[in-house]
């Protein structure tokens, strides 16, 4: 049953899913100032100027901005090959901020999984777009050329929305409300600014500055909570780069477009690579319950594993994915929070890395927190990953075949279905494998 109280944040939450750089309900940010050695204050073009018009006559209110927005939204345009009305621009001057879990305060698979620590300050520019194409945008004492390929990024945003471009990701967010989906959208819509504002800062600025190489840093750093935030931005910009050559190609990109993560990480067609089919149903709980449901995606998975093992192993591991189910269950005692999240892999091979790779992941919690890690293979394809309290890994079962699953705990584990006998040849036994791959040292936050 959804509540008032939850349609009221599910309301919120689409809201900001539908606008720009709100990933976090705030706005793409620079955590340094974006300059480098060739990276100057003047917004002076390196190129060929195009010149605004009277028709791109841009709203600014507060403070003053100090780079032409008409200009500004004017070669956008020229880039994209647009023709849209532009819409109020608010300047606020801001100071620098931090930010620390707080993100995921509410958000109990993240924190069960190891994802809630964010660690990163805003000291540059940044901006946000609302779903009516609205740009507000903070400056915090930026350089003029950051503050225009910050603006340039929101005026792509702007673009996108009131030319339709976004139209359908948009209407299929209203009806796939999942972190799956709501990742896939927002990485087309913020890869697709990434790559129109590093054509600008060639084509206007200096070809040294690119967005897209500060994108991947912030992914790169640390902790596992940045990588969430960052996710979006860096793999979007990374599959419009390959989709595309050239900006005045860019509502392409939204059309036959990626409706999952593990489609926009692989460059595939929703054709060529549908979800496998999985239903996860859940038996009796004694004093757990069901709290949340979602499908997380490949990218989620990616990232969790990336918060305890190495680049490659988290890589290879979530690479086959075939679709997921997670459960969030909360305590009658209201105190604890725990994780069913059952994954179905495309073929027994890739489950068996994938299996190894949670194991490992496991032991790595179980060394550095009180939170307890358990999987459990349900067939051949198919695992389960338990996190939470002692109490509740002990306890959790689950059965089922590689397209329904169920998950209880040990009281009614007498009532779990168990695998059916298959209708066409039989599947060669499971046997897990012989060793777990050795994850290399977390690095260090830079």
């Amino acid at each position: 049953m959804v509540t008032r109280r939850g349609l009221a944040a599910l309301s919120v939450a689409l809201v900001l899913v539908l606008a720009g750089c709100a990933a976090d309900s705030a706005a793409f940010r620079t955590t340094q100032p974006e300059t480098t050695a060739n990276d100057t204050a003047t917004t002076e073009p390196t190129t060929t100027a195009v010149e605004a018009t009277e028709e791109y006559s841009v709203n600014v209110r507060g403070e003053e901005l100090p780079v032409d927005p008409n200009r500004t939204f004017a070669r956008v345009q020229s880039l994209v090959g647009t023709d849209v009305r532009p819409q109020t621009v608010t300047v606020i001057d801001g100071s620098s901020r931090e930010a620390d879990a707080g993100y995921y305060a509410d958000r109990s698979f993240f924190d069960v999984m190891g994802l809630e620590a964010t660690d990163y300050s805003t000291d540059g520019a940044s901006g946000v777009t609302y779903a009516d194409g609205q740009v507000r945008i903070t400056t915090r004492n930026a350089s003029d050329a950051e503050v225009e390929r910050v603006l340039a990024h929101e005026f792509t945003h702007t673009v996108q929305m009131r030319s339709g471009m976004t139209a359908d990701l948009d209407s299929m967010a209203y009806t796939r409300r999942t972190t799956d989906y709501a990742m896939t959208r927002q990485a087309l819509v913020e890869g697709g600014a990434v790559y129109v504002t590093d054509a600008y800062a060639e084509r206007f600025q200096s070809d040294t500055v690119r967005q897209s190489n500060r994108v991947a840093a912030e992914y790169e750093r640390g902790p596992a909570g940045n990588r969430y935030l960052w996710a979006p931005y860096h793999f979007g910009y990374q599959y419009v780069s390959d989709a595309i050559d050239s900006p005045d190609e860019l509502s392409s990109v939204y059309e036959n477009h990626p409706e999952t993560t593990e489609q926009l990480l692989h460059g595939e067609t929703p054709e060529a690579e549908p979800p496998a089919e999985l239903e996860l149903g859940t038996d009796a709980t004694g004093d757990w319950y069901r709290t949340e449901a979602d499908t997380k995606g490949e990218l989620v998975a990616r990232i969790v594993l990336r918060s305890e093992l190495a680049t490659g192993v988290s890589t290879t591991a979530s690479t086959g994915w075939g679709n997921d189910r997670a459960f969030v269950y909360e305590h009658a005692s209201r105190d604890e929070t725990a994780v069913a999240w059952a994954v179905r892999w495309d073929s027994a091979t890739e489950a068996d890395e994938a299996q190894a790779a949670f194991e490992a992941y496991a032991d790595r919690r179980a060394s550095g927190d009180d939170v307890a890690v358990r999987v459990e293979r349900v067939t051949s394809e198919t695992l389960v990953v338990f996190a939470g309290s002692d109490e509740f890994v002990e306890s959790a079962r689950a059965g089922g075949a590689n397209g329904r699953v169920t998950v209880g705990t040990s009281e009614s584990a007498a009532t779990l279905p168990s695998t059916p006998a298959p209708r066409a040849a039989p599947e060669a036994p499971y046997r897990p494998p012989t060793a777990s791959p050795t994850p290399s040292p977390r690095p260090a936050a830079r």
